[in-house]
């Protein structure tokens, strides 16, 4: 399989080095066709390292990802691409397990799982989320509403390949003014078209975050988008958002419960506030939106 790869990247300099060198151990050369980097402008130098490591550099025509990931999908040649973010480490197994799922001709994308690098709470409590909405939503009447939410567990842009025509069929990456969100409206769009998105949990990349702070600034910002994602899901797709204002205002209730309940499972006391933290933030984020 010949694939082109892409990415797109913001002031990256941070990590990109680690992660473009992780890139080329995981991808076999001789598979991959071009390495196309659309830039949004960065101030450090992103681009330089990007050059460095081979890639072609072009310049976002507009801002943000949805700009940037239709502009890098206008460069691609081959039948199918992968899109990599510029702090995700990917896993060494990726290439033996998911290009394959796309030999299914139902499936136009798949996917790995990826989990926050740093604090252990955080990685923790992302690995009990995603097991929990993976399996209990079978079992009991009472979970049956994770089996919405897990429906986009998994699916983001940053460790993906896709069948380059079936993306191009349904008009592209969604046109967001937003950052977040735009691998979820796809998701929906995809399923709408009646194809798949696999997503391999045991296949698992590492997200590279700073620390709490940076995983509750991501959170705050998702939720500032968050009134957008909504409607574009709505705009885009049959579906109905998985959660709704209640639905968050009634998570950050319950969140000291849960994180309590989860620090226990995990047997990781720092959850006890983090998870609090991070539904705090998420909702200060909404809140700033009306």
């Amino acid at each position: 399989m010949r694939v082109d790869v892409v990415s797109w990247t913001k002031n990256g300099a941070k990590y990109l080095p680690a992660v473009l060198k992780r890139l080329e151990e995981a991808l076999p050369s001789e598979d991959v066709h071009r390495k196309i980097l659309v830039d949004d402008h960065s101030v450090d130098n992103t681009r330089e390292i990007a050059k460095d490591f081979g890639w072609e550099i072009y310049l976002n025509p507009s801002t943000g990802i949805s700009a940037g990931a239709n502009y890098a999908l206008s460069k691609v040649d081959c039948k199918y691409f992968i899109s990599i973010e510029q702090d995700l480490l990917l896993a060494k197994d990726w290439w033996l397990k998911i290009p394959q799922y796309l030999s299914n001709p139902k499936t136009a994308a798949a996917s790995g799982m990826r989990f926050a690098s740093q604090p252990a709470g955080v990685t923790k409590l992302q690995r009990y989320v995603a097991k929990k909405y993976r399996g209990e939503s079978t079992l009991s009447p009472w979970l049956r509403s994770r089996e919405m939410g897990a429906f986009t567990l998994g699916k983001t842009l940053d460790n993906t390949i896709y069948r380059t025509s079936v993306i191009r069929a349904v008009g592209g990456f969604p046109k967001m003014q937003v950052n977040a969100g735009v691998d979820t409206i796809l998701a929906y769009m995809l399923h709408d078209a009646g194809y798949d998105w696999r997503v391999d949990y045991t296949v698992q990349s590492i997200h590279l975050r700073a620390g709490l702070k940076h995983e509750l600034q991501h959170q705050y910002l998702y939720g500032t988008q968050l009134k957008e994602i909504w409607r574009k899901i709505r705009e885009n797709s049959t579906a109905e958002p998985p959660i709704n204002r209640f639905g968050v205002l009634s998570r950050l209730f319950m969140s000291p419960f849960t994180g309590i309940f989860v620090a226990l499972k995990t047997r990781e006391p720092t959850i006890t506030y983090i998870h609090p933290l991070i539904k705090l933030y998420y909702i200060k984020g909404l809140l700033n939106t009306q």
